[in-house]
């Protein structure tokens, strides 16, 4: 069957950027790559399995149950889960060896507690606040950081802080959390209760504060291969590893004084070769602004007609004449031209590469790169040796 629209997801790429931020951080410093979101957009089981044979020490997620299901797929390596739990997910907790995270130090206690009832224990990570104020135990509150650290069977091998602004050069927010996080780690040493494993570098922070690496760090769309600085230049040669592709469905010529799509906020000036391309607003392309973007047919860009809408994208053909029906359009490749980078459809958008990603929908079909193939999911899955769902 044909597909109308779909994504291809460089697992190639995501093994170089690993490589690159490898480089990038001491010896022995571990990674942890956020698979939350289903990875960000990028499909959270061959990325993580992709991410297992290139080295990555940790996987993150923001719930349990995203957690479960990597487990449920074979992933072995351990998974931390950022976000909160409750006391309902403390015997999935153990069953699939999850570790978790905690910010609220009574729902620490009452895991420890029932960790004492089932004669168990089990390892976690401590969530400290140094300004973000989302989660977390305070930075100043060292009596209860203490009180934490010396339960019986709730054992604290990680603590970690998030950044705020450290996508913002120049913010003192950043060096005001560095500050925090550091007197914290500090008198925790001097006292010799820290935790053998400290992180607090997301990727604008890996890139920009190689001085916060500590134990472990936690890029994510760094590892995506995007500029967690946006538009701002960065010099660090990262891989896109997902790009979006559609059809052109159908081509008309518009004649001069006729205006297309909703709200007709696009007229013709003269008379105009037009492509309707199968991607839209449904597919997670953002709807944006009017006449806004472009897209490239055979390698010339084509500036976006109108409105975006659900499932389609009109774009202005008068520099692609060649273009016939079926024509692959390329919707986002930043390796092809910033332009049509998410990085630049987000700036055009008012919004993030990240909210982009995530958005895209499941409706598109999946291509894999892998060493060099390009492979269909079950293909994929046969490569990396996947295996299948187990309750």
């Amino acid at each position: 069957m044909q597909h109308p629209n779909w994504i291809e997801i460089n697992l190639d790429g995501l093994a170089a950027n690993i490589r690159l931020i490898r480089s990038r951080i001491p010896v022995g410093t571990k990674i942890l790559l956020p698979v939350k979101a289903d990875a960000y957009g990028h499909g959270s089981l061959a990325c993580s399995w992709a991410a297992s044979e290139c080295g990555v020490d940790w996987f993150g997620v923001a719930h349990l149950f995203e957690a479960v299901l990597l487990r449920q797929y074979g992933i072995k390596i351990p998974i931390l889960v950022l976000g909160t739990v409750t006391p309902e997910d403390f015997p999935h907790i153990i069953r699939y060896e999850i570790t978790p995270s905690f910010s609220d130090a009574a729902l620490a206690m009452e895991f420890n507690h029932w960790l004492a009832h089932q004669g168990i224990s089990c390892k976690a990570h401590l969530k400290i606040d140094t300004g973000m104020h989302r989660f977390g135990i305070l930075s100043t509150d060292t009596t209860t950081i203490r009180n934490l650290l010396s339960l019986s069977h709730l054992r604290f091998e990680g603590l970690f802080s998030h950044f705020a602004t450290a996508d913002m050069p120049g913010h003192p927010m950043t060096t005001v959390q560095i500050e925090r996080f550091a007197a914290l780690e500090r008198t925790l040493s001097a006292e010799g209760i820290r935790p053998e494993i400290c992180h607090l570098a997301n990727s604008a922070g890996v890139l920009n504060h190689p001085e916060c690496a500590y134990d472990m760090v936690r890029p994510g769309v760094a590892l995506y291969g995007y500029n967690p600085m946006g538009e701002t230049p960065g010099p660090w040669g990262l891989t896109p590893v997902m790009q979006m592709k559609a059809t052109i469905r159908q081509i008309r010529d518009i004649p001069t004084g006729e205006s297309l799509s909703y709200g007709q906020y696009w007229t013709a000036s003269r008379p105009t070769r037009v492509a309707t391309v199968a991607i839209g607003y449904g597919d997670g392309y953002m709807r944006g602004e009017v006449n806004q973007g472009w897209m490239f047919v055979n390698g010339h860009p084509c500036p976006i007609l109108g409105r975006v809408c659900m499932d389609a994208t009109m774009v202005d053909l008068s520099d692609a004449a060649e273009a016939k029906l079926g024509d692959t359009v390329e919707i986002i490749n930043g390796a092809i031209d910033a332009r049509i980078s998410l990085e630049s459809i987000a700036a055009r958008c008012h919004t993030i590469s990240y909210e982009i990603a995530t958005r895209v929908a499941r409706r598109l079909y999946r291509i894999y790169h892998w060493k060099g193939q390009k492979l269909r999911w079950d293909e994929l899955r046969a490569q990396l040796g996947i295996p299948n769902f187990q309750e």
